[in-house]
């Protein structure tokens, strides 16, 4: 005969069997947490991402699921933090090292389930239940968890390079039909609401060369070119969002996707980035600085031409001068390129991927 505990312990299993089915971040984060709700019938699973900045603990939600449906980007990115943790019963639970916090208020049982990473608390997740969750149902959740776990350590080692922690080339596919779709909603969006003073703002392309890379390797050897590539790489992480895409698109060369930001910051932010660089003090090489070119999403030209734009902008930079930032369309616009698409790596390596 089945009982409640059975189903919910079989339901469990079904969502930890269809977790290893999902590639997407995103994904993988949403079936998480609503596979919890469902095997629980909970009133309430929220899933929410925990940063540390400056001595102070931060969470923020970045989805939810109830009886009555789910919500949030799923994306768990820390973009938009402020404050502490406000919520007593949170921050207990990220505190005192248990697999699972459970409190019993007068709405009912509240548990808290941390979520780690590299052996750190990553997320928690909070679940809101009107009657009690048997003590063996609580055990399969906790090993719901640890499935997860792994999962997302498995797909850190699959999706991450692993000299620069930025994302790896195959994963470059899965993102450029992200930011395609996100280009195609603005702009059907843009058409609907001309008269709206609040226009979505479009995304952007962007290809980061290091300058005379080749003489960085032959000089100082691959060992201090290594580092380089790492210290690049962290410059890349603070002067851009975490929810901007970051690659390692190959050797010396990466790729920044960026989602929503204005025409008229957009150069600005790439400009901080390069001067991040070229002040930056690398081991032992001393000054190092980069060479960017960027271009605007159409999601109506093909994923290898967009590439193309960018790595014309890129390349126009690096016969001029290098050290620099360069917009595609302000390139045509001035009559300096010619509105058609290059090849070079950077193409090369679109090609092959599309």
């Amino acid at each position: 005969m089945r009982t409640r505990t059975g189903d919910s312990l079989l339901a469990l299993l079904k969502a930890a069997q269809h977790l290893t089915s999902l590639h997407a971040r995103e994904t993988l984060l949403r079936a998480f947490c609503v596979g919890v709700q469902r095997a629980l019938r909970a009133e309430r699973c929220e899933l929410r991402v925990l940063g540390v900045g400056l001595g102070r603990r931060q969470l923020k939600s970045i989805g939810w699921r109830n009886k009555a449906g789910a919500g949030g980007d799923w994306d768990d990115a820390v973009d938009g933090l402020d404050g502490q943790v406000q919520d007593v019963f949170l921050a207990q639970a990220i505190d005192n090292g248990a697999s699972v916090t459970r409190v019993h208020d007068a709405d009912g049982w509240r548990m808290a389930f941390p979520v780690l990473h590299a052996g750190r608390v990553r997320s928690i997740l909070d679940v809101h239940a009107t009657t009690a969750i048997a003590a063996v149902t609580v055990d399969g959740v906790r090993a719901y968890v640890h499935c997860f776990e792994r999962l997302m350590a498995h797909w850190d080692y699959a999706n991450l390079d692993t000299l620069t922690g930025l994302l790896n080339r195959k994963t470059f596919d899965e993102q450029f039909d992200q930011l395609i779709a996100v280009a195609e909603r603005a702009r059907r969006q843009d058409g609907e609401r001309r008269e709206d003073s609040e226009l979505p703002s479009p995304a952007w392309l962007g290809i980061v060369d290091i300058d005379h890379f080749k003489h960085i390797n032959d000089t100082w050897g691959h060992l201090f070119g290594d580092e380089v590539l790492i210290r690049l790489a962290d410059c890349m992480r603070s002067a851009f969002r975490s929810s901007d895409k970051l690659f390692r698109f190959g050797g010396e060369e990466f790729v920044v996707m960026l989602r929503n930001v204005p025409a008229e910051t957009v150069s600005s932010i790439f400009e901080r980035f390069r001067i991040a660089v070229e002040t930056h003090d690398f081991p032992q090489v001393g000054t190092v600085t980069c060479s960017i070119g960027f271009a605007q999403v159409d999601d109506r030209l093909p994923p290898a031409e967009l590439l193309g734009r960018a790595d014309s902008a890129l390349y126009y930079g690096k016969e001029h001068g290098r050290n620099c930032v360069w917009a595609y369309e302000d390139l045509v616009a001035a009559g300096e390129l010619v509105s058609t698409t290059a090849t070079s790596s950077a193409q090369q390596d679109a090609d092959e991927y599309f």
